[in-house]
């Protein structure tokens, strides 16, 4: 059995090297986050998830300036 990393709002925000309120404000907006999980009122992040989101986010941030 393999246990995933589960990350909370603060967790995420400190990978992303922003503030907790960044990510709060983010999910009430809509802001295209990488996809979450609710367990009851709480929100979580696969941290495998999120990481293929930041390589997601950073392969089409190199396709957009034309970089290898």
């Amino acid at each position: 059995m393999s246990t995933e990393i589960l990350l909370s709002p603060k967790d995420l925000a400190k990978l992303l090297n922003v503030k907790s309120g960044t990510v709060y404000s983010w999910l009430s907006r809509g802001v295209n986050l990488p996809s979450f999980v609710k367990i009851g009122s709480v929100t979580r992040w696969r941290e495998k998830v999120v990481m293929q989101w930041i390589e997601a986010k950073e392969k089409e941030r190199k396709q957009r300036n034309f970089e290898e």
